[in-house]
């Protein structure tokens, strides 16, 4: 590439300039000793892209340094019009930088946007000089490709910082209106000081103070001694092991008496303790002696009472299924699987667990109990789901039928059918024919027993009586208790 040999520089040099105003060499001769290829190194080296233009806008010559690579893509720039080659909304500030430079005023910066090989805009900061005896025009450039990457990135990151900051507001909203307005007394402390950072209304008027005055001030300091001294010790061992602590207070003066259960939890880089203070005393009579009544009812029932988790292992039982299942303590069937009492260890469990998992109940499922020495007692059994899922445990009402159970066993072993049956195949037909029907009399009311323990859930039927379920279904199309056609 060939430059000219002088470069005029418009205006005259001023030495030391004003403020604002820039300032030229004044020895312009100087440029006159200056090798023009040197001249045209140094141009290509201090900027990104230089064009020499006619005064019309042709391009008579081009440079590209640095990185600029994409401008070098179009080979035809050279004696194109470089109009021909911005973005249309860039065509005036161009013409403008032009006739500017011809015009001798001081340069000035201009961004201008090219149209990329992809069709992207490629943007370009310009300065004009006017260069040679013909008045040609010189543009120098800076890509502004970084700065134009930086900037997008900065929006991006001004708009996710702004959504962040929106989802804050709803989560802070969201807060705020469940503390205000829930009825239960809160009390958000720091767990490091155990200073008060925020208290909901009911918890102010247990309190007696203002949710402003309670902000910022110790939450032992409305309790008596004792009590701040048991509060500390329970925030303590709450901070130590991250379990869940309940302790008993009493206000200055023994005014009133409540209970403080305690909850640590973390927030980004805090760590709070939830304190949840219960109503006073004489606000839960009713509620306490309601709840003992039930415990009562529960310890003193005649028929045996259970509760589960969600497997079957016991958590709770009374007296009456400690009785029925020969377990001299409570403590020895805590923690023990209801299955090792029930007569069919592997099956009745998970009937009833299944039955009343899925309807919420089961009314009645016969079977027996088994004790610790063995002995056996039949037993009629109701589940019932705790909770709208399982996963809060059952509960299970067992009624011992002894006495029922021996009527009801003299009923079935002479029924109406299998007597008259019998007697109609015994004299005209074989031994072996008389026991076929008599078989089949058993086996139907086996079936009908087994479908009515569990609820007409034929899977566990065909289980509990050691079948297949292809063969229950067999069976069952044989006494017509099933559509040749019905499925499962």
């Amino acid at each position: 590439m060939q430059w000219n040999k002088s470069i005029a520089m418009s205006g005259e040099g001023v030495r030391g300039g004003t403020a604002g105003a820039a300032t030229y060499f004044s020895e312009t001769e100087h440029f006159s000793e200056l090798d023009p290829h040197a001249i045209g190194m140094m141009i290509a080296s201090a900027s990104d892209v230089a064009f020499v233009v006619s005064q019309d806008g042709i391009i008579r010559d081009l440079s590209v340094g640095g990185d600029a690579v994409d401008l070098t893509s179009l080979p035809q720039w050279r004696g194109a019009q470089m109009a021909t080659l911005v973005t249309e909304e860039s065509q005036h500030k161009l013409r403008e930088l032009i006739e500017g430079a011809v015009r001798g005023e001081a340069p000035q910066w201009r961004e201008i946007n090219h149209i990329g090989p992809d069709g992207q805009p490629l943007p370009v900061r310009y300065s004009a000089f006017v260069t040679g005896p013909d008045d040609r025009v010189m543009l120098l450039g800076r890509d502004l490709r970084t700065i134009s990457r930086l900037q997008g990135r900065l929006v991006k990151a001004q708009l996710a910082l702004e959504q962040d900051y929106e989802r804050f507001r709803q989560v802070e909203t969201r807060y705020r209106v469940l503390f205000e307005t829930t009825q239960e007394a809160l009390v958000l402390l720091d767990a490091d000081t155990g200073r008060i950072v925020d208290a909901n209304p009911p918890a102010s008027r247990l309190l007696g103070r203002e949710a402003r005055e309670l902000n910022g001030s110790m939450f032992t300091s409305p309790f008596d001694g004792a009590s701040q001294k048991a509060l500390g010790e329970t925030l303590a061992a709450v901070r130590a092991t991250s379990n869940p602590r309940t302790v008993g207070v009493t206000t200055r003066g023994g005014e009133q008496r409540f209970e403080i259960r305690c909850i640590l939890f973390r927030a980004a880089r805090e760590t709070l303790v939830l304190c949840r203070l219960s109503s006073p005393a004489g606000a839960t009579d009713e509620t306490a002696r309601h709840d003992l009544a039930i415990g009562a009812l529960v310890d003193k029932a005649s028929d045996a009472i259970v509760v589960t988790d969600r497997t079957g292992i016991i958590q709770s039982a009374n007296d009456a299924f400690l009785a029925l299942a020969e377990i001299p303590l409570d403590d020895r069937a805590r923690g023990q699987s209801l299955a090792q009492y029930l007569g069919r260890p592997g099956l009745d469990l998970n009937v009833m667990l299944s039955n009343a998992a899925e309807s919420g109940r089961l009314s009645i499922y016969a079977t027996e109990i088994r004790s610790n020495y063995g002995t056996t007692h039949p037993v009629e059994i109701s589940t019932v789901r705790l909770g709208e899922t399982d996963a809060e445990g059952f509960g299970f009402i067992l009624r011992d039928v002894s006495r029922l159970e021996v009527a009801r066993g003299r009923a079935r072993s002479v029924t109406p059918e299998s007597v008259e049956h019998v007697m109609e195949l015994v004299g005209s037909a074989p031994l072996k024919d008389l026991v076929r029907a008599t078989t089949d009399v058993v086996e139907r009311m086996c079936i009908e027993t087994a479908l009515q323990l569990t609820n007409n859930n034929r899977a566990s039927a065909a289980e509990m009586l050691g079948l297949s379920r292809q063969s229950l279904y067999v069976k069952l199309r044989k006494f017509g208790l099933i559509g040749a056609n019905e499925a499962d």
